[in-house]
């Protein structure tokens, strides 16, 4: 099985567009003329850097695009020379290099493309997507795989055709659009009947409250690049107290999130800017999106069988609840 080439290669060299791209405001096909025209509605879409670009520049996801481009590498495996993403991606899933391999995946919300990373190496034919600028960073970081495509699109309006992939998979994204219920049930347009899929979404604060949300109100009206600078000159000096805290015996846990910065200390991570550059990109992503809207379990299971989702299970996994099954 091939992957339809209709968007870019992920290092750039060239567009090449297959007949099954569509427009995402009223289906038509799109083709190759100073971007990419519909036929029907005559609109054109932009290609820039050799990615196509179906969303304008200025969105809500904003934040999500500076941080990306600022911590490009952050999260890597590549980078941080230990395989944290991609025990989590298979762990979380359940899939195989095996079951992936020559398959279509769709991946929702790539950010900088640490998930992308791991995916690709697979050998699995993975078409992404951000709506943010973010896409930018994972090119560069992921180009280099003959088996990517990119595209900066909206979930809501994304230009594929339906019920087309063999796989899906969404991690950290759900929460954070306006209609977390409208998204979660237009990610599966894309998924063939029989495909598989696996969906993260933070679990409802009645079951994983936290203090950031006190401070929310205010800091995701604050601009990026400010905030950021903020958060950079914070956590150096709170993180050694939530570190300590999170020595504390059985309790460790619960005392470190009375501070309100990300702490990483059960990933293993060891190089001290390593630790560093984590805190301050979680606890950014904390404190910038517009939207956050944690679900809980009961509203996931409901929205799966609206959707007649088949062999669906909802687990929790730390402050989330990670939906998995067949289409």
């Amino acid at each position: 099985m091939t992957l339809p080439n209709y968007v870019s290669d992920g290092a750039g060299a060239g567009i090449s567009w297959c007949h099954a791209l569509r427009c995402p405001r009223c289906r038509g096909r799109l083709r190759d003329e100073e971007g990419l025209r519909c036929d029907a509605c005559a609109v054109t879409y932009p290609v820039e850097n050799g990615i196509p670009r179906f969303v304008p520049p200025d969105t809500y996801a904003e934040g999500f695009g500076y941080q990306w481009n600022r911590h490009r590498l952050t999260q890597l495996d590549s980078h941080s020379g230990l395989p944290i993403t991609r025990d989590r991606l298979l762990r979380a899933t359940g899939w195989s290099s095996e079951d992936l391999h020559g398959r279509t995946l769709l991946e929702c919300g790539s950010g900088a493309g640490r998930f992308t990373e791991v995916l690709c190496q697979t050998g699995a034919q993975v078409t992404s997507f951000d709506i943010s600028s973010a896409v930018q960073a994972n090119a560069a970081s992921n180009g280099r795989f003959p088996n990517l495509r990119l595209v900066q699109a909206s979930v809501y309006e994304a230009p594929f055709p339906e019920e087309s992939f063999d796989y899906l998979f969404c991690f950290g994204v759900i929460q954070h659009t306006p209609d977390v219920e409208r998204t979660f049930k237009t990610l599966f347009r894309y998924l063939r009947p029989g495909g598989r899929f696996c969906v993260d979404v933070y679990a409802a604060m009645v079951a994983y409250p936290h203090p950031r949300q006190l401070l929310r109100p205010v800091t995701k009206r604050i601009p990026p690049a400010r905030l950021y600078s903020l958060v950079d000159q914070v956590v150096p000096r709170l993180l050694p107290l939530s570190m300590a805290l999170s020595a504390v015996p059985k309790a460790g846990p619960y005392l470190a999130r009375l501070v309100p910065v990300a702490n990483h200390r059960h990933l293993g991570l060891t190089d001290p800017e390593m630790i560093r550059n984590w805190s301050v990109l979680d606890t950014f992503d904390w404190l910038a999106p517009r939207y956050e809207r944690p679900q809980p379990r009961r509203r996931l299971a409901r929205w799966a069988r609206e959707l007649g989702l088949r062999e669906f299970s909802i687990r929790r996994d730390r402050g989330l609840y990670v939906i998995g099954g067949v289409k």
